[in-house]
């Protein structure tokens, strides 16, 4: 008869220096296993993430401006401070769409900027290529379409 297996020696207790991986056990005395090891107890939490978005209006289509580059004698007023004074007309318009009077003073191009804010805000049709070419040819005219739209804009709204 066999003796009783015995139990293989304990390893030692780690210490720094020393691998932990595979255990001390001497040459050919490895323990067998015979079943699975049972399952850890896993702690579960629960994390409640709160998501914000931002409301996103679309609207339907593009409507057209609501007059010509060149309807300026639909408004006389904004036709005469165009042909005088055109700085303080594209500082007004400027403050009405929210620029502030010192815009125009401080940025090349504001006339530009202007009406593609102003046409992208109101969901008016047109392309980049249209601001720039109506602003390089006529910029006048866009400047008094613009105070026309700013004023359809404000009897509208």
């Amino acid at each position: 008869m066999d003796p009783p297996p015995t139990a293989p020696p304990m390893a030692q207790p780690y210490s720094p220096g020393q691998a932990m991986y595979p255990p001390a056990y001497p040459p050919g005395q490895y323990p067998v296993v015979t079943q699975q090891p049972a399952p850890y107890a896993q702690q579960t939490s629960n994390t409640t993430v709160v998501l914000s978005q931002q409301q996103v209006v679309l609207k339907q289509g593009q409507r057209n401006w609501s007059s010509g580059l060149c309807g300026c004698f639909e408004d006389c007023s904004s036709l005469c401070m165009g042909l005088f004074c055109p700085f303080f007309l594209l500082t007004d318009v400027s403050s009405r769409m929210g620029e502030g009077c010192c815009f125009p003073c401080c940025c090349p191009g504001a006339l530009l900027g202007l009406r593609i804010k102003l046409r992208v805000q109101e969901n008016i049709q047109g392309t980049l290529f249209d601001d720039y070419c109506a602003v390089e040819c006529c910029p006048l005219c866009v400047l008094c379409q613009l105070a026309r739209e700013l004023n359809h804009v404000q009897r509208r709204g």
